[in-house]
């Protein structure tokens, strides 16, 4: 029988492609969604199932129990760069108490192996642990209650601390997508002075990361935590930038200096050490080699 996986997050760019590899590669798929989720763009095919989830730890026990799923991706997560007070307890809700739940329900169902996903803004100017956000911080919070249920409870887990990601249908609001509708439309765009690094990965390469890293997780020995960095290429913005009006045959209209650094900015993501990689795997894609399809799409 094809082995089976829950996706949490399926609505996501990096959900959703996931859930399309999973079932390429032969697998059943089931995806849990909040009762008001999109999901229009969720794949129809005949090996993926879809599960409404009211927001309580009873009911994702007993959607956990109905399938029993031989791996578990966690992807579901609410990102805010910075945050109001009114979105405190939706940050909580989302990237904690559902993250909480769904442990809990594994681990009533005898479920052990998860790959969970983790930022790379969880080390703000390299360090150990400085979270430049809330949102990072309840990455880190989740961390923290994942090692009780690995120590105590015999769940198995690999956390991918992620960077930048792009890639075809993306429609999130991202820089690379940003630069293309100024390309497209010609309107000046005020951007920061350009300095800071960032780090893209190819979505291709962060969902190899996901199947290297379930591979490992279910080979792994109850307990089991581990978590791993998923670098891609760097640059700086003003390098994306003169890409970006390579690939689309064009200067782009950047006013550099239009609008100051975020607070916090990061200026340079964290750099992995050779610990910090996920053994058997690397990236392979090219972000120069893509910009072309991207921006023409």
């Amino acid at each position: 029988m094809a082995p089976s996986a829950l996706v949490t997050g399926s609505t996501g760019f990096i959900g959703g492609k996931l859930c399309l590899r999973l079932l390429a590669d032969g697998w059943r798929v089931h995806s849990i969604v909040r009762e008001d989720s999109d999901i229009a763009d969720l794949p129809d095919h005949p090996r993926f199932s879809l599960h409404r989830h009211d927001g309580t730890t009873e009911a994702l026990v007993v959607i956990m129990q109905a399938i029993r799923p031989d791996m578990v991706f966690h992807l579901a997560s609410l990102f805010l760069a910075d945050h109001r007070p009114e979105q405190v307890e939706p940050l909580i809700r989302s990237n904690l108490l559902f993250s909480t739940q769904l442990l809990e329900a594994m681990v009533a169902a005898e479920i052990r192996p998860l790959v969970n996903t983790g930022t790379v803004w969880q080390h703000y100017e390299g360090e150990g642990y400085r979270p430049v956000n809330l949102y990072a911080a309840t990455k880190q919070a989740f961390q923290d209650v994942l090692a009780f249920y690995t120590d105590a409870k015999g769940v198995s887990a690999i956390t991918l601390k992620l960077f930048d990601t792009y890639g075809a249908g993306d429609k999130r609001r991202k820089l690379i997508r940003i630069l293309g509708d100024a390309a497209r439309s010609g309107e000046v765009l005020d951007m920061s002075p350009g300095d800071q690094i960032v780090d893209l990965s190819h979505i291709d390469d962060v969902v190899d990361a996901f199947l290297v890293a379930a591979g490992r997780v279910m080979a792994s020995p109850a307990g089991a935590n581990e978590q791993y960095l998923v670098p891609g290429e760097r640059c700086s913005v003003r390098e994306l930038v003169a890409m970006v009006g390579e690939a689309a045959g064009k200067l782009l209209p950047v006013n550099f200096g239009g609008r100051p650094y975020r607070t916090r900015e990061v200026m340079e993501p964290v750099v992995p050490r050779p610990q910090d990689r996920l053994p058997g795997w690397a990236p392979r894609r090219s972000l120069r080699s893509s910009l072309p399809d991207l921006i023409e799409a």
